[in-house]
């Protein structure tokens, strides 16, 4: 009578890139340059005439006019988008205007005060085509923030933060704001000003309040086109993001019951091979058995535990294979968190580490044959 082996789930340590999951960065993807936090966002006076000039005199790179026209920005929004000299830049040369170091900050784009201009980061996965429309609209809003005269400013700021009030406290904006605050207490507003306008959605009520909405109407024709889009990627990550972490929460409780059943295996086989080495010795001993029944019945419940192990480790090894396939996906699924957030330029920010899976085959052999 045997108790074959009970399989071993595949060690964590054999994950490629699997030490720990990855973060998907869903609440930073439109987050701004140390450029625009540094910086003050006084100006002395508006440049309608450079502006002009500027617009008149240099086309616009189409894809850039795709943007526009995606993010439903109104004629003076393009106009400002074009004022800006907006530009596309592959990641070596982004960096070069647009910086920022923070775990899990994806820098997409910036408007740097000293030369008024748009810099945005070049997206090529086509799963976030979406996102590139609405970071242009939020530079947009940082160029009208630029222009607009410190009266102006004033009078949004309320309206502003009774915006963000009413999100809630729980709204992943709050924590947001507080990242830039924590970089430069200036950047609350206008970070405020540019996220509220591409990303809130206004009711069907009274939207924003009458203020916002009547303000942001000067830079959209269609706010709620851009605010869709932003949507769009946000619950992409958030979707892919719950994956992780429901699949991350499985595998784990897959380890611990895995665990669980092995060590109790383990367990119960010491006691069969310790009853059946009791019996074989009886069986072979003259007289150890004097009755017949008494031998078979002996043996028929030996049987019976052999069977009952057997299938206990059947079920620990389906459970096995289950840990491994979901090992499998979960390894599939991280490597595309990883490859969004590289497509954002995020440096990939780890999730606490799961619990330690199971180590080491089951290996029972009662009857030594």
């Amino acid at each position: 009578m045997t108790s074959p082996a009970v399989r071993a789930p595949r060690s964590r340590a054999s994950r490629a890139g699997r030490g720990a999951l990855v973060a998907v960065a869903a609440l930073a993807v439109l987050a701004q340059g140390a450029v625009i936090a540094g910086a003050s966002w006084a100006v002395a006076n508006p440049r309608p005439v450079t502006d002009a000039v500027t617009v008149w005199t240099t086309d616009l790179d189409p894809t850039i006019e795709r943007y526009a026209a995606d993010a439903g920005l109104s004629d003076r929004g393009r106009f400002l988008l074009a004022a800006s000299l907006p530009q596309i830049l592959p990641a070596e040369r982004f960096e070069q205007f647009c910086t920022v170091s923070a775990p899990g900050i994806g820098v997409l784009g910036c408007y740097t005060l000293d030369d008024a201009r748009i810099h945005l980061y070049d997206v090529t996965d086509d799963a976030l085509s979406a996102l590139e429309p609405v970071v242009a609209a939020h530079e947009t809003l940082h160029a009208a923030w630029d222009r607009l005269e410190p009266q102006e400013r004033s009078a949004l700021v309320d309206p502003l933060e009774s915006a963000l009030a009413a999100l809630g406290p729980d709204h992943e904006l709050v924590e947001r704001i507080a990242g830039y605050e924590e970089r430069d207490p200036d950047s609350r507003i206008p970070e405020l000003y540019a996220i509220i306008g591409t990303e809130i959605a206004g009711s069907a009520t009274d939207g924003l309040g009458p203020i916002l909405e009547e303000h942001y109407a000067a830079y959209f024709d269609d706010r709620s086109r851009v605010v869709a889009l932003a949507q769009q990627v946000q619950t992409l990550f958030a979707q892919l993001d719950e994956q992780l972490r429901q699949l991350s929460a499985r595998v784990d409780e897959l380890s611990a019951r895995i665990v669980s059943e092995q060590q109790a295996y383990r367990t119960d086989s010491d006691a069969f091979a310790a009853d059946l080495a009791v019996f074989e010795e009886r069986a072979a001993t003259p007289g150890g058995y004097r009755s017949q029944s008494v031998f078979l019945a002996d043996r028929e419940a030996l049987i019976a535990r052999q069977d009952a192990l057997r299938a206990r480790r059947d079920a620990t090894n389906a459970l096995v294979d289950e840990h491994n396939a979901l090992l499998v996906e979960l390894e599939a699924l991280n490597a595309e968190a990883a490859a969004l957030n590289q497509a954002i330029n995020v440096v990939a920010q780890p999730l606490e580490e799961t619990a330690p899976p199971p180590e080491g085959a089951v290996e029972t052999d009662p009857s030594g044959g």
